[in-house]
């Protein structure tokens, strides 16, 4: 059963989405570390997204929230690497 308030479910989505699509632009030689498998740098962009999600939802976010900004990020991720690429 979904607890969210009203109108909070939307504010949320709309903030990981912001948070990831600005992760990724402002960090893109991370991500291209992350591409090449270099150590550290997953656990950096999910600090900066969940950083930036809580920035824009004002407020600190739940366990189950924070794990919902690791995936959609991960799965971000793994569709703007380029093919051949691939990370799995």
């Amino acid at each position: 059963m979904d607890t969210t308030p009203p109108g909070k479910g939307a504010a949320l989505s709309d903030a990981v989405i912001a948070a990831i699509t600005d992760t990724i632009s402002n960090h893109a030689d991370i991500v291209q570390a992350w591409r090449q498998g270099t150590p550290k740098t997953w656990g950096y962009l999910a600090g900066r997204a969940v950083g930036a999600t809580r920035r824009l939802a004002q407020r600190d976010l739940t366990d189950a929230e924070r794990r919902l900004v690791w995936a959609a990020l991960w799965e971000r991720l793994h569709q703007t690497t380029p093919s051949g690429t691939a990370r799995e």
